[in-house]
């Protein structure tokens, strides 16, 4: 099988190839590595600085032919060149006519799961948080549901492709709603071979070490400026106990590496679910903190080893279980293993591939 794996949030796709290629699969990753994220891929498909539209239309025209032919083409998002939504839908088209099946990733803020969470059905929205709706960027992505050139888009891969993978529970919720034949729910995958257990964290550690990721313009769409302001907190009370890093939208192979000098990484608050750096973080042995709650676990399957640190917007609840975390510093140790053991066997990219495969081939 040669298949396709066309645009990059967050290392998804650069994982799930890892998997395939395991596999025997053909495989070859497209995009324009997630901005500023810059991961790593086999074809660049990186918007020009200058000129850039022009240039860009080139770069794509010279690409199609390194593009077609495959069996399988995986879109990471109904706007996969994450440039002009229109450029995008006449992309698709030409596509289209040089490869067999088409496949989507439901995975990001797009229109069908934008609409379905504005209409209340989802537990988890950042939409449902009311302190932070009259942020820009919340206001921003609202008004996506009247933007016709994304609806468009969005609405011709859905109806075209022959399935669609959501990579959580939200996600999952808000395409079976409309499409509920072709969509299914497959884990995040994770190189567990490469991001291997490092955690340096004592069976009675003198200080805990936290880290916190910024990213800008999602500050507030992934609440991390609530868990800054609740480990700010903690690093007040307990100033021996605690040592804080705190990063800002930096390469993901910096960010990679700053992770590993840490024992707890705070990843965001109102997803369903772990993001691909909570995933990363969990399989080198760090204890994740962010929305695992039982419907995340009873997704999987798993019933005894739940690892994660479940964080609620609630500030007092927040920093309450930051507090018992101290408090059972002697813990740590047995529950970072245990982050090890869940990533390995619930997403481990050989394992997520397969699933993959199977779907595709149905």
């Amino acid at each position: 099988m040669k298949v396709l794996l066309l645009g990059e949030y967050s290392s998804l796709h650069y994982n799930l190839a890892h998997g395939l290629k395991k596999l025997g699969v053909n495989v070859t990753v497209a995009s324009n590595g997630d901005f500023w994220k810059n991961i790593p891929r086999d074809i660049d498909l990186k918007q020009p600085k200058k000129l850039k539209k022009i240039r860009f239309i080139h770069k794509l025209i010279k690409n199609y032919p390194n593009l077609i032919g495959y069996d399988v083409v995986q879109l990471i998002a109904p706007n996969f060149l994450m440039s002009s939504p229109i450029l995008s839908n006449l992309y698709f088209e030409f596509l289209k006519k040089g490869n067999s099946k088409f496949f989507m990733g439901a995975c990001g803020m797009e229109y069908i799961y934008i609409k379905y969470a504005l209409t209340g059905k989802l537990k988890h929205s950042v939409f449902y948080i009311p302190e932070i709706q009259n942020e820009p960027f919340i206001k921003y992505l609202k008004g996506l549901v009247n933007n016709k050139s994304l609806k468009n888009l969005e609405l011709n891969i859905s109806k075209y492709c022959d399935g669609i993978i959501a990579t959580s529970n939200g996600y999952y919720d808000a395409y079976r709603d409309t499409y509920p034949e072709k969509t299914c729910f497959i884990p995040l995958p994770i190189d567990t071979n490469k991001y291997i257990y490092k955690n340096t964290i004592s069976s009675n550690p003198e200080k805990v070490r936290f880290f916190l990721g910024l990213m800008n313009k999602r500050i507030a769409l992934k609440g991390t400026d609530k868990i800054h302001n609740a480990l700010k907190e903690i690093k007040n009370k307990y100033p021996n106990d605690i040592d804080l890093t705190i990063v800002n939208s930096i390469p993901f192979n910096e960010y990679t590496r700053l992770v590993d000098n840490s024992h707890v990484l705070c990843d965001q608050l109102y997803a369903s679910g772990i993001g691909m750096n909570g995933l990363i973080a969990l399989s080198k042995g760090l204890i994740v903190g962010g929305c695992g709650d039982d419907d995340l676990y009873s997704s999987l399957g798993e019933k005894i080893n739940k690892p994660i640190l479940n964080l609620t917007p609630s500030h007092n609840d927040m920093v309450k279980s930051f507090e018992r975390l101290l408090e059972e510093k002697h813990k740590l140790k047995e529950r970072s293993l245990k982050s090890r053991e869940f990533v390995v066997k619930h997403h481990d990219s050989v394992k997520i591939a397969q699933q993959y495969l199977d779907f595709w081939k149905m």
